[in-house]
């Protein structure tokens, strides 16, 4: 008997309003994947997303997860199986940061249950996991960008669901939280979760990614394992840049590099005369 794939899109069509987004997307993802939206703005990446964790509802197709359809579960259900992380999110103010972790637990009690180990555990475990113990009883309002982000992924992993949906994960994060917060992605993967997350940043789809998904115009343009989708025409046709790609040096996966037009003057001008 063949596994359902973790995700599945059969001919579906959705936007906002009257505005149509995506039209006709057809797409399996597979249980177990560490799956990577790119593509342009605008292109659907985020408009598909909120689709799979039913903040959007398709006008034509069908949506399914770990083989059901989307709409056969309840609403406890379904947030115990997936997971989303959207971008530009707020928290209420007066806010700590256990307290928001807090609230991922809420698919897991009913609404007169009282706290649990289980849930303590969890909170205990999403903290440490994402570096953030430390900041448990300070308000959110008080926390830089990057220290709320990892606050909103830490509740993202006290929900325990086995399927991870990030928009953007990495926005408002330096440089060095971006890879802490991919590194900490690979390693739920490894673990055995499906995520799916939105990223601008080729290289680091590259570098993290088994699956990419390359969207433009509303379309899915391609799929597959980052070294056989990831190619100069590729870039070229979906993101308008020419460029070379060669082997990252240290994971041996695809590296953009932008060309440029511009030639880089060898020698530098003398100071002062």
């Amino acid at each position: 008997m063949t596994t359902p794939p973790a995700i599945e899109l059969d001919s579906v069509t959705v936007g906002y309003d009257r505005r149509t987004v995506c039209r006709d997307v057809s797409l399996r993802i597979t249980e177990g994947s560490f799956t990577v939206f790119i593509g342009p703005n605008g292109c659907g990446k985020s408009t598909l997303l909120r689709t799979v964790a039913r903040v959007l509802r398709p006008s034509e197709g069908r949506v399914a997860v770990l083989g059901r359809d989307i709409r056969g579960y309840s609403r406890r259900q379904y947030a115990r199986t997936v997971g989303l992380l959207p971008q530009g999110i707020e928290a209420p103010a007066g806010m700590a940061v256990t307290d928001l972790v807090l609230r991922g637990r809420h698919p897991h009690r009913s609404a007169l249950s009282r706290w649990t180990s289980q849930d303590e555990q969890a909170v205990t475990a999403a903290l440490a996991v994402t570096g953030t113990t430390e900041l448990g009883d300070r308000m959110l309002a008080e926390l830089s960008g990057g220290q709320r982000q990892r606050a909103w992924l830490a509740m993202l992993l006290a929900q325990d669901t086995p399927i991870l949906l990030l928009d953007e994960p990495t926005t408002y994060l330096d440089i060095a939280h971006q890879y802490e917060v991919l590194d900490l992605l690979a390693d739920l993967h490894a673990g055995g979760r499906t995520v799916v997350a939105v990223l601008h940043d080729l290289n680091q789809a590259a570098r993290y990614a088994t699956d990419l998904v390359v969207l433009r115009d509303g379309h899915v343009t391609t799929t597959g394992h980052p070294s056989t989708v990831l190619t100069p025409d590729l870039v070229a046709e979906v993101f308008g840049l020419s460029c070379r790609v060669v082997p990252d040096p240290v994971t041996g996966t695809p590296a953009v590099f932008p060309e440029s037009s511009r030639r880089t003057s060898t020698t530098h001008p003398r100071s002062g005369s």
